[in-house]
């Protein structure tokens, strides 16, 4: 797994002594929901600028965010929903396959919840990689959510140190906030 972190911080820090420009080609799709997930987002975007690759495409839960993503690309807005509101999830199922369909981003980088979840399935359906960065509020155990996308995520990170302990296909690479 230590490889994978590696390969992604490679992938988005360029070296320093180096000058080499933003790459074109590989689009890549960031998302959260509103609140949390959306602080940790946006704390990991302010490095985007050093990204070899940066967004070009945003999901969020809030209209009222979209001008937030706009510096970083098209933004589309999806519905809340959790596993206690079966139709909401329903609707948001319908949202992020036309997302992941009409978009077909290269790379899905997400701090998560439910309906970021499932536009993880259908990223990784369409050919996309997965990663999957669980919130630092999870203490104990990962989300529902994040124990789902890990078992297909290309890489699954944790923001504390224990959630990795026992499971091989999580690695702890410290908190964002």
């Amino acid at each position: 797994m230590r490889d994978k972190v590696d390969t992604f911080q490679t992938a988005r820090t360029p070296d320093a002594e180096s000058s080499s420009p933003v790459r074109e080609g590989l689009k890549v799709c960031v998302g959260a929901s509103a609140g949390g997930h959306t602080n940790e987002l946006l704390a990991l975007l302010a490095h985007a600028e050093g990204w070899t690759f940066r967004p070009t495409v945003c999901v969020t839960t809030m209209d009222i965010l979209r001008s937030t993503y706009a510096a970083f690309g098209r933004t589309h807005v999806i519905s809340e929903c959790n596993r206690t509101t079966p139709a909401a999830a329903l609707k948001v199922v319908v949202q992020c396959l036309r997302i992941a369909w009409r978009e077909r981003p290269d790379v899905l980088v997400t701090t998560g919840s439910m309906p970021l979840a499932i536009l993880a399935c259908f990223v990784k359906l369409f050919g996309g990689k997965v990663v999957w960065i669980e919130s630092i509020a999870q203490v104990s155990q990962m989300s529902l959510s994040g124990r789902i996308v890990r078992l297909f995520a290309d890489l699954c990170l944790v923001q504390r140190e224990p959630l990795a302990e026992n499971d091989k296909r999580v690695e702890f690479a410290g908190a964002l906030l």
